[in-house]
């Protein structure tokens, strides 16, 4: 089973990944150009963090054991340190 932090790591580290192919001179043009597609509709770590957070919420105000986050608003920079450009904001 996949714990939310596994998950939010993995997720933003796809969008970091994704701004490292759009962003490489050297990779074919259309490897470039389909990255930077893919990454346009890809969320952002803000909206990762926002979703968390609204999880986070949710489970606070029911109280429900029923109620499991998916994601983790406690990003760790450390994530980020194999992708120079760092992880996706825009």
């Amino acid at each position: 089973m996949t714990r939310p932090d596994e998950r939010t790591r993995n997720l933003l580290q796809a969008g970091a990944f994704l701004k490292e192919l759009a962003g490489n001179r050297t990779l074919p043009t259309t490897v470039q150009q389909e990255a930077y597609r893919l990454l346009r509709h890809y969320p952002t770590l803000s909206d990762v963090e926002a979703i968390a957070q609204h999880e986070e919420r949710l489970r606070d105000l029911t109280q429900s054991a029923f109620v499991r986050p998916y994601l983790t608003s406690q990003i760790e920079p450390d994530w980020f340190r194999s992708y120079p450009k760092g992880p996706h904001r825009d």
